[in-house]
């Protein structure tokens, strides 16, 4: 290795960076990590093998890093203290810290929404053989009522579908992570409606939004995009940027809909955020909570008390880290 640990723990860095090449995993991210770890383990003239909280909290003080790359230190530290405990070395295991963004995603409005699927079910496509006419619809709907990513929805194929169960399994998620997602008889209803007229002779192996011009293989992510844009404009949803380089309103926008709207329907119910979390982060197939906060940190100003009573749920599931 081009690289040298010298710390009390190097050894343990060294071991565990063999057994996750053996493991074929990434191994880049952790020499990273172990390096400036081991190198505060030197400046504080650390000889003991421990990693207490203490230690790693003090080390964490000292990285001028994004919340979210410091959550992704603190994810590679935790592995590597649960290996440090098997081995009977105390360590612990530092919680995640909240990640900020100033970037605040449109949240539609059910008015807006409901212009949207009417235009969308509406919409001429420029070419008058296109079939995105009847299928991106289809998929719009997928997306809203399951909050999935596009190139999730873009590559379900037909097996993918129990349309008795109400069930759509993602074999090509994000991570390599295969997930069972759920869908309501609404949908259920249009999906069988959409199989007998557009694929009558189906073997389960067609993809429900492939291209007849490219041999029945997905549309491109970018061949949604532009149609789902030009909906907007026809819908009279501005979509103008205010600053150079400012994200606008994209497809993936629903997925924050959908999730803001998940909250809303189980708040309604007498349902906590706490409650509800481990079902919607295994729902959009996030591997932390702190994946799905960020879908709720979003802007609600269409939504009276929305933003108070969604910040007072977040602050309850996720309190200020205090690092002082």
């Amino acid at each position: 290795m081009a690289f040298s640990l010298t710390s009390s723990l190097s050894a343990e860095m060294y071991e565990y960076l063999e057994l996750l090449h053996g493991a074929e995993k990434d191994t880049e991210s952790y020499i990273s990590t172990f390096k400036s770890l081991d190198a505060y383990l030197i400046s504080m003239d650390i000889k003991e093998k421990v990693l207490s909280e203490n230690i790693i909290q003090a080390w964490l003080r000292t990285l001028t890093v994004s919340p979210k790359t410091k959550n992704y230190i603190i994810g590679r530290i935790r592995k590597f203290s649960r290996y440090l405990n098997a081995l009977a070395i105390p360590a612990a295991e530092p919680d995640f810290c909240r990640a900020t963004s100033t970037h605040l995603p449109h949240t539609f409005t059910d008015e807006e929404f409901a212009s949207i699927i009417t235009v969308a079910d509406n919409f001429k496509a420029n070419a008058v053989k296109s079939e995105t006419s009847y299928k991106f619809p289809v998929m719009l709907r997928i997306l809203y009522g399951c909050g999935l990513r596009v190139g999730e929805a873009l590559a379900l194929q037909w097996e993918d579908i129990n349309l008795d169960e109400g069930t759509i399994t993602i074999k090509q998620a994000k991570n390599n992570k295969q997930r069972r997602v759920p869908f309501k008889d609404s949908l259920a209803d249009i999906l069988k409606l959409y199989r007998k007229r557009r694929f009558p002779d189906c073997n389960g192996s067609e993809f429900l939004f492939g291209n007849a011009d490219k041999d029945g293989k997905p549309y491109l992510q970018n061949t949604f995009r532009d149609w789902f844009i030009r909906v907007l404009r026809q819908a009279k949803i501005n979509n103008e940027r205010t600053a150079h380089f400012e994200r606008c309103i994209s497809p993936h926008t629903l997925r924050h809909y959908f999730t803001f709207k998940s909250f809303l329907n189980a708040e309604s119910q007498g349902v906590t955020l706490e409650e509800i979390m481990p079902y919607l982060s295994a729902y959009l197939g996030h591997e932390s909570f702190f994946g799905t906060e960020k879908y709720l940190t979003t802007d609600y100003t269409m939504y009276t008390d929305s933003q108070e009573r969604v910040a007072h749920a977040i602050q309850s599931l996720f309190p200020e880290v205090n690092f002082e």
